[in-house]
């Protein structure tokens, strides 16, 4: 009996998943695509980070920084202005990821210099490269750090972000930015990778929060 649940929790979390993926134009399922798109390559992947008042949908760290903010066919494009200048004071490359219906009015908002995504026939679609942002802000890339992650990062026992500055440079606060991003979120990004095969696309966000072994979610 407990089999034949586990089976049907599992069979009913699939159903959804193919419901949502093929009808749901959605946040997640436009997530999911980053994910798949980035799973197997060496880099470190994060979803919702805080920055400023925006909280940006995906970002991944390699060798670079770069953020995804993703505009859905049920969203709109109301915050998108805001949201770009907060992300563009934070990280080195960054684009955004529509839905065709919203790819006109996108190109309109955005600056030359931030990629796009189009999602279109249930693919993403690179319609256009990002380039070099420079406007980033160390005062801004310092606040989205913890207390913790400072001392540990800048070795002048302080956590206030003036000091900070007048210790280390623009480009060196750029790069222990990359580091503190890679430490927090690697344990989490790994999780998924390593139990990306067992998980559905619209959980991908869930299980990299939580890192619950699928198989007590899905139960089987």
């Amino acid at each position: 009996e407990r089999h034949s649940r586990s089976k049907m929790s599992f069979e009913l979390h699939s159903l959804i998943n193919e419901i949502l993926t093929k009808r749901y134009k959605g946040e997640a399922i436009l997530k999911a695509k980053l994910v798949e798109m980035f799973i197997t390559k060496k880099v470190t992947s994060a979803f919702e980070i805080k920055v400023n008042n925006s909280r940006v949908d995906f970002c991944k760290v390699n060798g670079d920084t770069v953020s995804y903010e993703i505009k859905s066919g049920i969203d709109n494009l109301n915050k998108l202005a805001k949201q770009i200048n907060d992300y563009e004071k934070v990280f080195e490359y960054n684009y955004i990821v529509v839905d065709e219906i919203h790819h006109q009015s996108a190109q309109k908002l955005i600056p030359e210099h931030y990629g796009i995504y189009v999602f279109s026939k249930n693919k993403l679609i690179e319609d256009r490269s990002a380039l070099l942002n420079q406007n980033l802000d160390p005062a801004i890339q310092l606040s989205l750090f913890t207390k913790r992650e400072l001392l540990q990062s800048f070795k002048i026992f302080s956590t206030h972000i003036e000091v900070i500055k007048e210790q280390y440079g623009s480009s060196e606060i750029n790069e222990h930015f990359k580091i503190m991003l890679k430490k927090r979120y690697l344990k989490k990004w790994k999780f998924l990778k390593d139990n990306f095969s067992n998980i559905l696309p619209i959980d991908y966000q869930y299980f990299f929060h939580h890192n619950i072994e699928p198989a007590v979610i899905y139960g089987h």
